[in-house]
């Protein structure tokens, strides 16, 4: 069986530093040390342990981040589900690893190289800096990549002679057996590795043993591997607040992203996203984007967002954002037009979403139909895509425009109006105590309109509407 371990030193600090392009010295800081620095901070001599007034001496244009164990664990988590993708088995090694076992994906992917190249895309597209090493137990990958050992080793042997070259406070172990290791003047790990386990279990104790041995344990860790969860949730700190909402166009794409890699290998796609603004010093607002047809592209999300996004006014700056999915539903790819070429014309789903997200929900009515023969009564308004429709009562000839209110004519039309059809008697209502009883006409005006008249039982003439 075969590991490949995956280190990732500065998690934090690399997640925030790539939503620009941002080239001055900046460090995290736990408990006035720092805990991760940038090439910038490192170039000027801040190094992981050094306090934080020695590093604002190095540097008075020091950026500093308070470290976040709990952000550095949901970055973790974010990662290993969009590995997942390319790799069916991993384990999480909080707060900085990730363990892949490779032995499974060869087959699939050609051979180990094949296999990495996918591998790497989406370390690159989030700007992290990482080391890597494959061998033939988790422990022995685990201690070659936090060494920066970064190479994929195919045969057990290479990885064999790499750890026993290392030296001893080098290769994992805690520091103070570290030390009585180098007392005993044992120097490298192979040194330690030459010596009868017994002898040393005796002298250091069972830890040093339980080591050893499973540095060359091919089988897979005790803990349970990753799982992915069955909906997307993300959420992403800012390094900057942001203060227009136009501004998060960037990091927005990077979580839209995200979905699309989370949603497409499950044929899946969503009909609405929550988006969360988290605000300085003001309680954290969501906004609701809807897409008719449901949508997983991140792309075609990324426009619905923004055109909501352009009519909000930011309470105060932004300081991070979270994205949740609601209403997962399967997605088809085939295209139901299959003769068709797509030419960019919108759908009709899509151009009640961008109506929505541009007016609002409010502002977007579907008409439906209702089964009542009374003519102002046989139809409603109400929300794009609503489930409830029934047939019409009646195949007849209705009008384009009606009227809301019938206008009164007040007189038998005339010889200059001219009557093509009817009567057609509608009589209805009595159930509910709006009965009606009217014949209507299809008639010609003067002007040469063609107009839906009726006639009540007192000979009142009322024009109710005109055909287009």
């Amino acid at each position: 069986m075969q590991w490949l371990y995956l280190y990732f030193p500065s998690l934090q600090l690399d997640s925030l530093l790539n939503q620009q392009a941002y080239h001055q010295p900046c460090v995290l800081v736990d408990k006035n040390k720092v805990v991760q620095a940038n090439p910038e901070a490192r170039q000027l001599g801040i190094k992981i342990g050094t306090g934080l007034a020695q590093a604002a001496l190095l540097c008075a244009q020091l950026k500093v981040i308070a470290y976040d164990a709990k952000q550095e664990q949901r970055l973790l988590l974010q990662l290993a589900q969009r590995l997942y993708q390319t790799s069916a088995t991993l384990y999480l090694d909080p707060p900085q690893g990730l363990l892949l076992q490779t032995s499974d994906m060869l087959r699939l992917y050609n051979g180990l190289d094949a296999y990495w190249q996918q591998l790497q895309q989406p370390l690159k597209e989030r700007g992290l800096n990482y080391h890597y090493a494959s061998a033939h137990s988790p422990l022995a990958a685990q201690v070659l990549a936090r060494v920066g050992n970064d190479r994929l080793l195919k045969d057990q042997r290479q990885a064999t002679k790499l750890l026993s070259q290392l030296p001893i406070h080098g290769a994992g172990l805690e520091y103070k057996l570290a030390l009585q290791l180098e007392r005993l003047g044992l120097n490298t790990l192979g040194q330690a590795q030459a010596l009868p386990r017994s002898a040393l279990g005796q002298r250091l104790g069972q830890n040093l043993v339980t080591y050893l041995q499973q540095l060359d344990t091919h089988s897979a860790p005790e803990r349970s591997a990753y799982r992915p969860p069955e909906h997307f949730r993300q959420r992403l700190e800012l390094l900057y607040e942001i203060e227009q909402s136009t501004a998060l166009r960037f990091p927005l794409k990077r979580l839209l992203n995200d979905l699309e890699a989370f949603l497409g290998p499950r044929q899946l796609r969503v009909a609405g996203l929550s988006l969360g603004l988290e605000y300085r010093e003001q309680n954290a607002e969501r906004l609701h984007i809807g897409c008719s047809d449901g949508e997983y592209r991140g792309e075609a999300w990324l426009a619905l967002c923004m055109l909501r996004l352009e009519q909000l006014q930011l309470q105060a700056p932004i300081i991070a954002i979270s994205l949740n999915t609601k209403g997962q539903m399967p997605w088809a790819p085939l295209s139901a037009q299959l003769f068709e070429p797509p030419g960019g014309k919108l759908t009709p789903g899509q151009l009640i979403s961008r109506l929505q997200n541009k007016l609002g929900d409010h502002a977007v009515q579907q008409v439906y139909l209702r089964d009542d023969h009374r003519p102002e009564r046989s139809f409603y308004q109400g929300p794009p895509h609503s489930h409830y429709q029934t047939q019409p009562a009646t195949t007849a000839l209705r009008p384009s425009l009606l009227f809301a209110l019938p206008q009164a004519l007040g007189h038998k039309p005339n010889h200059q109006w001219c009557i093509l059809s009817g009567p057609e008697r509608i009589q209805s209502g009595w159930w509910d105590n709006v009965s009606i009883c009217r014949d209507y006409f299809i008639a010609r005006n003067p002007m040469g309109q063609i107009c839906w008249l009726f006639r009540t039982p007192r000979e009142e003439w009322f024009l109710h509407g005109y055909f287009s």
